[in-house]
């Protein structure tokens, strides 16, 4: 899952970015609401942390503007101070919830995963693709063989960048798309760790099973199939 913090003065991102990386979250971090528009317009967004020193002051026009760009991520805003008013002002523009600091890490990361629970159908805890199945709650692949579900243990890059790939099927998705989703806008996407992390889920995959689903476009990145088609059917361009 991927978390964009906003902290224009920086020092509480310093800590929980790290944190939240700990519990298995892709970070991004803006200090300024021009880029926080950006970051969560480029690229899909799990979950908002806002940070500030007093909810309703500084947050309400950032969270006013991701909701009207069209932000639907849950909103988590983590204050030093505030009044009952300031939170209604925060609730009221957009936000999910309202924490005043000093808060342990403990409930924040719970409080993040209850917003990040949604009704199946707006966020379904489980991407089918054929007969792969990406369970988003217990964060692993499982794939259908011979009838009998196997379940494939994925790293959190790994499970970032299949999250990606089905929940775009047939599209193909740039490298620079993929090293922004699961390693954070800066990344060079002409690295070759997009193509390892690739390669690494292929061996999980699609070799074990016979299956090719995971497809190279060459100069343009790569697609997820239906999931139809053997790796035996397969170009040698995939």
């Amino acid at each position: 899952m991927k978390a964009l913090i906003v902290d224009e003065g920086g020092r509480v991102a310093e800590r929980l970015h790290p944190a939240l990386e700990q519990e298995g979250y892709v970070v991004e971090s803006a200090q300024a609401r021009g880029e926080a528009l950006w970051l969560a317009g480029e690229s899909d967004v799990d979950v908002v942390v806002v940070c500030s020193s007093r909810p309703g002051v500084h947050d309400v026009p950032t969270i006013a503007a991701l909701r009207e760009e069209g932000e639907s991520a849950p909103i988590l805003v983590m204050a030093r101070r505030g009044s009952s008013n300031e939170t209604v002002a925060a609730l009221d523009s957009g936000a999910d919830d309202v924490v005043v600091s000093p808060v342990p890490f403990a409930e924040v990361a719970a409080r993040l995963r209850a917003l990040t629970r949604r009704p199946p159908t707006l966020l379904p805890d489980d991407l089918t693709l054929g007969d792969l199945r990406l369970d988003r709650a217990a964060r692993c692949a499982v794939r259908e063989d011979k009838g009998e579900p196997v379940t494939i243990a994925l790293s959190a890059r790994e499970f970032a960048l299949l999250e990606l790939l089905m929940r775009h099927p047939g599209q193909v998705i740039s490298r620079a798309r993929i090293a922004d989703h699961v390693w954070g806008a800066g990344h060079e996407a002409g690295s070759n760790v997009v193509d390892q992390v690739v390669s690494h889920l292929r061996a999980k995959l699609d070799r074990p099973f016979g299956r090719r689903d995971i497809v190279t476009v060459r100069g343009a990145g790569y697609r997820m199939t239906n999931g139809a088609q053997p790796a035996s059917g397969m170009s040698a361009a995939s």
